[in-house]
């Protein structure tokens, strides 16, 4: 069982602060990271998987810091927000590349496109794949290694919901980030929400939704008639 605790953590570029003292757990099972674009998930995405280092703050895998520790990268695995890719690879040559980095071979290759049904399209070159297909290959290549963490940072609705949902019944720790709440809420068992760069809320889908709900909401009103709608909002006290 692997848990990924975040202490403390910030994160500056300049005078920009993209994320601003968040602390957090995750564990075994799903967890989905919600919050607006903007709100900083990326960049917390990006210190958990050791791509970053903390301005302040630690983040640990299991008690052991993430950043720089090649003993730890190991037991990662990360599908990145940006779609650069290698276009005149075949999906196969583009997994068995990382399973090469891990002392891995063509079998662990061809385990993770068959997880992630990419094995009838492994020989085409990617440029020809469409984005979901891309994010399959991606999701293979994270998965090469056999990860016990498993962080997401999608552009597109995410694909293979089914083998998430699994992975977490198994008691891997697998994260993911999303702007969709109905998304979130159709994988997540537990949800984090970031909102410019703060912590804002932790819980079920139901605690979640519920704070969403009872939050003040603005409403713009427009209209070709302004003294007839100013006149009915005063005529109806309900309003």
């Amino acid at each position: 069982m692997t848990t990924l605790s975040i202490d403390h953590v910030s994160r500056w570029f300049g005078n920009v602060v993209a994320v601003n003292d968040i602390t957090m757990t995750v564990g075994p099972g799903v967890t989905g990271l919600l919050g607006p674009n903007g709100a900083g998930k990326s960049t917390l995405i990006n210190m958990m998987g050791g791509f970053l280092a903390p301005s302040t703050g630690t983040v640990t895998l299991d008690g052991r810091p993430v950043w720089r520790n090649e003993q730890i990268y190991q037991h990662i695995g990360v599908v990145p927000e940006r779609e650069a890719m290698y276009d005149f690879l075949t999906g196969q040559e583009f997994v068995l590349a990382n399973a090469e980095l891990h002392g891995l071979g063509a079998k662990a290759a061809q385990k993770a496109l068959a997880t992630v049904e990419m094995e009838y399209a492994q020989d085409r070159k990617i440029q020809t794949y469409s984005k979901g297909m891309r994010q399959r290959v991606k999701m293979a290549s994270a998965l090469v290694h056999d990860p016990s963490l498993l962080l997401l940072d999608p552009r597109q609705r995410m694909q293979l919901m089914d083998l998430l949902r699994r992975m977490g019944d198994e008691g891997r720790t697998v994260l993911f980030s999303s702007h969709i709440l109905e998304e979130v809420e159709q994988l997540a068992w537990h949800i984090e929400v970031v909102v410019a760069g703060r912590h804002a809320a932790s819980g079920d889908f139901r605690k979640i939704r519920r704070l969403m709900t009872d939050r003040p909401h603005r409403y713009l009103v427009r209209s070709s008639d302004d003294r007839a709608l100013a006149a009915a909002l005063i005529a109806d006290p309900s309003t």
